[in-house]
């Protein structure tokens, strides 16, 4: 019962403001999609490559580059003008490389018609460097133009050295509903990449966009977070006082996300333990009487 509670809570109220809401997409999460090689919707340059790596974020597979000229590209068709996007990606670096290599995720927005396209904002470059060999978050706000109709995704490396690899996992862009992301985890830290919003991102994105319940779950807190976030916006008072109240949901999405299923395990039967403990003691308190209570 505790256990269920935590989540039900976790998911409702505290849930991270980067959601695939009406007029967002996320753009091959995972990179598991694909035959063979070849992610599903990219189209490599050089020698990119889809390779099937350990576990690293959700599923196994994720993009590579090995050097200059390699490139994946992906072109994203029905952006709304003027609207706010965020974009995020994760990306790894080997570790022990001599120069400053760096991987990058490109972004921009173009307006493409039958007789040519042309590029209308500048490149937005979401990049990590020296990730000792791990894969570290980055996002970024983007608002797309008047006249857009696309947006184009690239990623790719720069500083290259020999034996350097850059790889790129759960590529996503998006708009948040009603056109605003600042919704209530954003609202509280002040800043969408807070290391605690990254941690609900990541447990949203690997246990509740991967069910239907999950999904409808954030599709609700989706439609009723706004106005709550303009409050606490508006108050600026209230957000010390909410950032605790997310300290329970944080502390259960970095657990979940960072232990094995065996670690899962254990933690979910001493959860169940503590309710059951908890529900004995308050049946036999009840039972007991007023004089008692």
């Amino acid at each position: 019962m505790l256990a269920a509670l935590l989540v039900v809570v976790g998911v409702l109220v505290f849930l991270p403001s980067s959601y695939v809401s009406a007029g967002g997409s996320v753009v091959n999460s995972g990179f598991e999609q694909g035959e063979e090689q070849e992610p599903e919707e990219w189209v490599l340059i050089g020698n990119a490559t889809r390779v099937d790596t350990e576990h690293i974020y959700a599923g196994n597979w994720s993009a590579q580059v090995t050097g200059h000229g390699d490139m994946l590209i992906q072109w994203i068709a029905n952006i709304t003008a003027t609207k706010i996007y965020e974009a995020w990606g994760w990306i790894y670096v080997t570790g022990n490389v001599t120069g400053n290599v760096t991987g990058v995720i490109a972004l921009d927005f173009w307006k493409v018609e039958e007789d040519g396209a042309s590029q209308l904002s500048p490149t937005t470059m979401l990049s990590a460097s020296d990730t000792g060999g791990a894969y570290v978050q980055k996002a970024g706000m983007m608002q797309a133009p008047t006249s857009t109709t696309h947006v184009r995704i690239r990623l790719y490396g720069t500083g290259w050295s020999d034996g350097a690899v850059v790889r790129f996992d759960d590529i996503g862009f998006w708009v948040p509903a009603s056109g605003s992301y600042c919704f209530i985890a954003t609202a509280a830290y002040g800043t969408p990449m807070a290391e605690e919003i990254g941690i609900l991102r990541q447990f949203r994105d690997e246990y509740l966009l991967t069910n239907p319940m999950g999904n409808a779950l954030v599709d609700l807190y989706y439609r009723v977070s706004p106005p709550m976030a303009e409050f606490i916006t508006a108050h600026p008072s209230l957000k010390p006082i909410v950032r605790t109240g997310l300290v329970p949901a944080v502390a259960m999405s970095t657990i979940v996300v960072n232990t094995t299923p065996v670690e899962k395990a254990a933690i979910a039967g001493l959860l169940v333990l503590i309710s059951v403990i908890v529900a004995v003691w308050a049946t036999r308190r009840r039972g007991r009487g007023p004089e008692y209570i």
